[in-house]
């Protein structure tokens, strides 16, 4: 099997030998963000939203990119060919690069770094999530919020989850109100309304997220980007979570269960739009 190639500041390199300076604001200190970008028979999915994202999130941290979008999507592109990897993830982060004289006041190039890899094969059936106080983990709130690279509390979540027998943890916050999950959005129906938490809680805008908002809106469903409360999550009719990497995936918490008659018919959709728009 071919060795995976990564690339690293201008450079296609095999991932052994891949390395990342000791002085860069990334590894030091967390400072940058990062995109994860679907890829299917060789083509980019909705690689604009994400850049768009992206150069939000730069602006916020006064990051000044050099490269523009045409010219990131091509390296993006080179790296899926050299790699032959038909369908997968891109991860593409973007730190304060090496730094010169004092960090805070750090005038140099960002770095840039790609990764890939294929799907992780996804559930067929809906999986299990749990609750949890966001207060006990250091979760990084923001608005608008910013897709860093700091994930500490949200790996620290991830791994309480699993020990749970959780395929993903839900946060609520400290007002009792539902945000998100350690890595994905989170998403509700009741009463053929579909609810998500409100952006306004310093929940990411998920890339995936607004596409089901949109395949939602055109199936003639209500969206509420709302105030929920955990307390009511079990009237709840159907629940699913959705990531770049997963699309949608419904879920279930110890206590409830569902049909999941509207989530399917979502699910359905947002597939056949990845696949017309990957061809």
């Amino acid at each position: 099997m071919p060795k995976k190639i990564v690339y690293i500041n201008g450079k296609l390199v095999p991932i052994n030998d891949a390395t990342v300076s000791f002085n860069d604001g990334g590894f030091q200190f967390g400072d940058g963000l990062f995109e994860t970008i679907r890829f299917q028979n060789g083509n980019l999915f909705s690689v604009e939203n994400h850049l768009q994202r992206l150069r939000n999130g730069l602006e916020i941290l006064d990051l000044k990119l050099d490269k523009s979008n045409s010219k990131i999507m091509q390296i993006l592109r080179n790296l899926i060919d050299k790699n032959e990897i038909n369908s997968g993830l891109l991860r593409l982060m973007i730190t304060r690069g090496e730094i010169l004289g004092t960090p805070w006041n750090h005038t140099g190039k960002p770095g840039i770094y790609i990764s890939i890899r294929p799907i992780t094969p996804i559930s067929e059936h809906p999986v299990k999530v749990v609750y949890l106080n966001e207060i006990k983990y250091p979760i990084i709130r923001f608005n608008p919020a910013i897709k860093s690279m700091n994930y500490i509390g949200n790996m620290k979540a991830k791994k309480d989850a699993e020990s749970l027998g959780a395929y993903e943890p839900v946060f609520y916050n400290s007002d009792g109100l539902i945000t998100e999950c350690a890595i994905r959005n989170v998403f509700y129906i009741k009463d053929g309304v579909l609810l998500t938490p409100s952006l306004n809680l310093g929940v990411l805008p998920g890339v995936m997220r607004s596409t089901i908002i949109n395949i939602a809106i055109e199936m003639g469903m209500k969206v509420d980007e709302a105030q929920i409360p955990f307390e009511t999550i079990n009237n709840m009719d159907e629940a699913f979570i959705s990531s770049t990497g997963i699309g949608l995936l419904p879920c279930y918490w110890d206590g409830w269960k569902s049909e999941f008659n509207l989530t399917k018919q979502l699910s359905l959709k947002l597939n056949l739009l990845i696949e017309k728009s990957c061809k």
